[in-house]
């Protein structure tokens, strides 16, 4: 009850005694006046609490965002003791909770976070459901995240009941409403270290274990005035909390440096001056370090510090420690606020101080342009914190990396402290009103302080610094994440409960549209109604709703409240469903008076906007336009042309009727490139493709252009000799329209040092027969509006002997799972065809092979386990010269065991047919010649010596992957026990390949090239067994047959500073052991292990698979 309640029910009581109600007649009145001096010197940095004061200007009942708003309060007291031998949080915790709303609560909710890391919590189910096998730590393994050891009400034993990470607590009284309950809790919070994603954490950093402390404490639920009790279970995702004040002590080990929301109370005895001077960065910024930092404060047992902290305006509180902290400190006294200071701190471990020497400074700038650009920032304080995270807590933010590559980092989690500290959105229910807004902030901030292009210090190789690109802050941070995605129509409904993007993990599902798409959203609203309209009612919506609640429906209400202008169809686009942008210019044409012009637009998306758009002239005149789509009119120098309004196919087309002086050169929609168009290649009337050198060199593409490129391209085989060509690739946000065009002209020197003569009888006559010109041609394209997830291919090459087309079509109706169709067709004209082929006799001449696939591939992730399984059906087609049909499966896996991968391949097919291919066929030792044209190295002779192809009588050395993959019988005919037929190739058979990897006891890696080179070392074992057809056409199954022994893989990773140039894997495999040697081998007694084991060797190229 209220004081002055109490007061009217005693009056009568009073009344009796006399001195006694003058007495307290007098006390009240001296009470009332030290209650409004009080409230007079409202001071959120320091005790007593005077969050609810009258005179906060922040409190939700001084500034209330709408008649009848109302939202809980919270009072925390918590005294925490962090052991840093057990890394247990031993905890306190005294809350005092004001019901504010106009209902009776029997019973509260309270989070309990840390509870989601365990076995056979929520989160642990959700990760079974996409196929995960968390690795837990000793806490977590025995279910220890936060425990309550006490809980009482009014200081009453009360009924819990725990449900993972919300428990709820039965109140012994009703809490009715404008009245308050007290609660007291004791508690410990367990830091873990598993393999789960979990905000709070610690880890051992030079020599030190550092802390985390984020959502440690027992933190009660909101109630609000849109749900009721907010009772999600945690998912790993995002958090919600009641603003109010924290009162927080914690105490560390003597020798901890402790960053936390709020003031600092006791700085004289935890950071005394002569302390605080020996922890600047400045001591430290020269230094490159890599070992132990530098002791100030000596670790002593016995001794221990408690760091008092004050908040209010808050709705949580975090911590980050560690004894190798040194500190930075910048500040700022903003106009009109008092002569009130806000410090930027850096907090940054020691060894990375030279890294972090900016970082004070940039937050500081980052905090000035938001503060002035869309609020003021209303804290005393913000860290940024050298954390190994990226997480944002009020006036507290957990960080990592350095100068320059922080700086998005920084700016994004310094940008939480606006939508997500001094703003509490309920991020469980929709991320996007926090983490959207906040993506817009990074690149808006970006712009302000480093320009529009990204900072980076020029690379040290001349190559990349000559062709790397820096992508302008707007499209890296904002548009790409949304237009790669929407362009594929795979973006998400914002309007979407956090944990609903299609129940995964992480960024997936979609998940990433609440950064992504929402602030692509917030770019083109500033398009629609304007820079300076935008921006000040973006000012409204912030300081409306400061220490306040809002929802998605606040915003859109803030927004036309402020502006007077209609903007439901606009949030209805872009938050409810997952329509898109896609305008084009589609003619330009000449009126009947000079001057005068006729231009179509042709809107192909569902989504409507507003357009701007250029015409230049080809006297570079330039002439703006703005055509609305609603009554509204933004303020634009532009001239404004009839509106277009158009819902879904109605009215998609619009004509523009224009006088100008001069001819047009080009038409551009959306100069200022805001304007979220999925499909820029038809917004003007040139095509907007950029040529440039193939560098090979990533860079972000670029969503208004088309990229082409070309380069010279050189290869070499014996036959054509040296093969001079050019190439030409290109692509649009890499998912379309991609295409690589290559041609050669073959020199027809040198050629190969072979015994061509011996073969011309054969193969022709070698000086006149091989090809003068090749060319190879591929294009793909995502099929999405057809087909979601899907994409077609084309391929058309004269090369190396080989006339080749085919059509497919790859389909992913769900993660990792891939249907395939393709039609395809080999043809070689003649035997001199055949001389390019390493095993020149296992194609024909004149033959056409043409067939249609079809496959399906499942991929997993479970368990220890990671693969895939794989079945493909061919059938040869209408055409060709060839009658031969099979289903093959192939089941790919690795396990580890312990820390050893054993990988894992079975492999089998089941053929029909009188006539197969023998470039088509299974072959025992590896793959088959139309595989082999898939690989450059391995389509023609002359990167392996010409005697190690063909299959003979004898074992070779040339390998390649595929097939049975029984690598120890390669070049060999493989001749069975009646010495008559031989079993290297069919059309049917199965096979088992095992290797275990021996990477972790043979770990060699050269010091300074292990970025461009890996060496791997394994064992190696391969069983199988061909079926193949006798003299007598007879089908029959072959003996057995087992190789063993042991390899390496040299792969170089990156050639220099190129980065798109996929890994070349040179591999040496031993086959030490055959159960079935060649009779060429088998020279001793036939029981003579020694037939069996002898020194082996094959090379090959990439992994056997």
């Amino acid at each position: 009850m209220y004081f002055w309640q109490v007061f009217l029910i005693e009056q009568a009581n009073f009344m009796k005694y006399p001195k006694t109600f003058v007495l307290f007649v007098i006390s009240v009145f001296i009470f009332g006046s030290a209650s409004r001096t009080l409230k007079a010197q409202y001071d959120p940095t320091s005790p007593p609490n005077t969050f609810r004061s009258s005179e906060n200007p922040l409190y939700w009942k001084n500034k209330k965002p709408f008649t009848g708003y109302w939202q809980q309060d919270v009072h925390y007291k918590i005294k925490a003791q962090i052991d840093e031998k057990t890394d247990i949080i031993h905890g306190r915790e005294e809350l005092t909770y004001w019901n504010n709303s106009p209902d009776t609560l029997h019973y509260v909710y309270f989070h309990l976070y840390q509870n989601a890391f365990q076995p056979g919590s929520y989160y642990d189910q959700l990760h079974e459901a996409n196929y995960k096998d968390p690795r837990y730590g000793p806490y977590e393994s025995k279910g220890l995240g936060t425990q309550i050891a006490k809980l009482k009400v009014e200081g009453e034993e009360v009924k819990t009941e725990l449900d993972n990470t919300v428990l709820k607590v039965h109140l012994p009284e009703p809490l009715y409403p404008e009245d308050s309950v007290n609660f007291n809790i004791d508690f410990k919070t367990y830091f873990g270290s598993g393999s789960v994603r979990r905000r709070m954490k610690k880890y051992e950093s030079y020599g030190f274990t550092h802390y985390n402390g984020v959502h440690w404490y027992p933190r009660i639920d909101v109630y609000d005035r849109k749900f009721g009790w907010t009772t999600d279970q945690h998912l790993g995702k995002e958090f919600y909390g009641d603003f109010g004040t924290f009162d927080v002590e914690l105490t560390f080990a003597n020798n901890y440096i402790v960053g936390a929301t709020g003031t600092l109370q006791n700085r004289e005895e935890v950071m005394p001056d002569t302390l605080r001077q020996k922890l600047d960065i400045a001591n430290f910024v020269d230094d490159e370090r890599s070992g132990a930092p530098t002791t100030i404060v000596e670790y002593d047992t016995t001794k221990h510090k408690t760091w008092h902290f004050y908040a209010e305006n808050v709705h949580d509180f975090a911590f980050t420690a560690d004894p190798a902290y040194r500190i930075d400190e910048v500040d700022w006294q903003p106009e009109g606020e008092g002569g009130r200071t806000i410090t930027a701190k850096a907090m940054v471990r020691e060894p990375k101080a030279s890294g972090w020497k900016t970082a004070a400074g940039f937050t500081m700038d980052v905090t000035k342009v938001f503060s002035r650009d869309f609020g003021m920032y209303e804290y005393p304080k913000i860290i940024v914190a050298d954390a190994r995270d990226g997480m944002e807590y009020p006036m507290l933010t957990l960080d990592a990396s350095r100068e320059p590559f922080y700086r998005d980092l920084l700016a994004h989690e310094v940008g939480h402290n606006w939508y997500h500290g001094m703003l509490g959105t309920n991020e469980t229910f929709r991320a996007a009103m926090d983490e959207g807004f906040t993506q817009f902030l990074t690149a808006w901030s970006l712009n302000k302080i480093d320009g529009k292009r990204l900072k980076r210090s020029p690379p040290n190789n001349w190559y990349k610094r000559m062709f790397k690109e820096r992508a302008t802050h707007k499209n890296r941070e904002v548009y790409y994440g949304y237009i790669r995605q929407a362009a594929r129509d795979r973006d998400a409904r914002l309007n979407t409960h956090s944990h609903d993007f299609g129940n995964a993990l992480g960024h997936g599902g979609g998940y990433g549209q609440v950064y992504y798409k929402m602030g692509t959203m917030l770019y083109n609203l500033q398009y629609v109604l304007g820079d300076s309209l935008f921006q000040d009612a973006m000012k409204h919506y912030t300081n409306q709703w400061k220490i306040a609640h809002p929802y998605f429906e606040d915003f859109r209400n803030s927004m036309i409240d402020y502006t007077g202008v209609d903007l439901n169809w606009f949030f209805d686009q872009w938050w409810t469903t997952k329509e898109t942008i896609d305008y084009g210019v589609q003619s330009v044409k000449k009126g009947d008076e000079q001057g005068d012009y006729k231009i179509t637009f042709v809107r192909q998306g569902k989504m409507e906007m507003p357009i701007d758009f250029r015409v230049i002239t080809r006297d570079s005149s330039i002439y703006n336009y703005h055509i609305p789509n609603t009554n509204f009119v933004k303020e634009t120098d532009a001239k404004v042309l009839p509106k277009w309004y158009g819902i879904d196919n109605m009215n998609d087309h619009y004509t523009a009727n224009i006088s100008i002086d001069g001819k047009i050169q080009n038409v551009v929609i959306d100069p200022t490139d805001r304007l979220a168009d999925v499909n820029m290649l038809d917004n003007s009337k040139k095509a907007p493709i950029d040529l440039s050198f193939d560098h090979r060199i990533w860079n972000f593409p670029d969503w208004k252009q088309y990229k082409m490129y070309w380069r010279p391209d050189l290869w070499y085989n014996s036959y054509d000799g040296i093969k001079a060509g050019i190439h030409f690739n290109g692509h649009y946000l890499f998912d379309n329209h991609r295409f690589s065009a290559t041609a050669w002209f073959n020199t027809g020197w040198p050629q190969g040092s072979y015994d061509w003569e011996s073969e011309k009888d054969e193969f022709g006559s070698f000086e006149d027969d091989h090809d003068i010109v090749n060319f190879n041609l591929q294009y793909s394209t995502t099929i999405d509006p057809f087909l979601q997830d899907a994409e077609i291919s084309l391929q058309a090459k004269h090369l190396d002997g080989l006339d080749a087309g085919s059509f497919g079509i790859d389909w992913n109706p769900r993660d990792r799972t891939t249907l395939s169709f393709e039609a395809k067709t080999m043809y070689r004209a003649d035997q001199s065809d055949l001389r390019y082929l390493i095993h020149r006799y296992e194609w024909q001449a004149d033959m056409l092979n043409t067939a249609l696939d079809i496959g399906f591939t499942k991929g997993y992730n479970r368990n220890n386990n990671k693969g895939s399984v794989s079945l493909n059906l061919r059938s040869s087609t209408l055409l060709s010269d060839y009658d031969y049909n099979y289903l093959d499966l192939t089941f790919d896996n690795t396990y580890k065991l312990w820390r050893i991968p054993i990988k894992t391949r079975f492999y089998s097919r089941i053929g029909t047919g009188s006539n197969t291919a023998p470039e088509s066929a299974l072959y025992l030792a590896g793959a088959n010649p139309e595989k082999m044209m898939a690989n450059k190295y391995t389509r023609s002779r002359g990167i392996f010596p010409s005697d190690w192809g063909g299959y003979g009588p004898r074992l070779n050395h040339f390998h390649y992957g595929g097939g049975l993959n029984l690598r120890g019988y390669a070049g060999y005919y493989v001749v069975e026990d009646d010495g008559e037929n031989t079993a290297y190739q069919g059309n049917s058979g199965a096979s088992v390949n095992v290797e275990i990897d021996l990477d972790d006891m043979v770990n060699w890696q050269p010091a300074g090239i292990s970025d461009y080179l890996s060496f791997d070392t394994y064992l190696f074992g391969d069983a199988g067994s061909l079926i193949y057809e006798d003299d007598d056409d007879d089908f029959n199954f072959a003996d057995l047959r087992v190789d063993a022994g042991a390899g390496a893989a040299l792969t170089v990773k990156k050639f220099g500073p190129m980065q798109r140039i996929k890994p070349l894997t040179i591999r040496f495999d031993m086959p030490v052991f055959l159960n079935r040697p060649p009779a060429s081998e088998t020279t001793l007694p036939e029981d003579d292990i020694n037939n069996y084991f002898r020194f082996r060797w094959v090379l090959g190229v990439q992994r056997a698979f």
